[in-house]
């Protein structure tokens, strides 16, 4: 074969298995990942508003946020985890990863209005996903 017909195959080729790495691996991975950083994020910015009872008018409002943002990050991290590749989600079982349980965990946090088991749900989301900060 000629050399130039060879450099134009591997060219095509190179070009296909890049495409399919980045569109079926390294896509939904980030997407995974920046789900993982919207979860810390509203973890953080919605802790006090645990229970509005009693609050102001923006406070409650903050309250219905926060069962919207957990409702929605749920549903996005089931959604988000059917497209993940096989091999990462064994890789994230290795790390003791378990997002299925964050997901039930969100469902779970954005219906609990007491303290004590709104911090175990914190926790137990936080562990699921991997993520280790005393900030939340």
């Amino acid at each position: 074969m000629d050399d130039k017909l060879i450099s134009v195959f591997i060219g095509i080729v190179a070009g296909a298995a890049g495409y399919w790495i980045t569109t079926f691996w390294m896509k939904p991975i980030l997407r995974y990942r920046e789900l993982r950083r919207k979860v810390l994020s509203d973890l953080i910015y919605f802790a006090q508003v645990i229970n509005a009872d009693g609050l102001n008018e923006r406070m409650q409002k903050l309250y219905a946020e926060r069962i919207e943002s957990n409702r929605r990050s749920s549903a996005e991290l089931i959604a988000c985890l059917l497209e993940l590749p096989h091999w990462y989600r064994a890789l994230l079982q290795y790390r003791g990863c378990n997002p299925e349980a964050a997901a039930q965990d969100l469902i779970g946090f954005s219906n609990t209005t007491d303290y004590d088991a709104a911090a175990k749900r914190v926790e137990r989301i936080k562990t699921s996903l991997g993520i280790e900060t005393t900030l939340v």
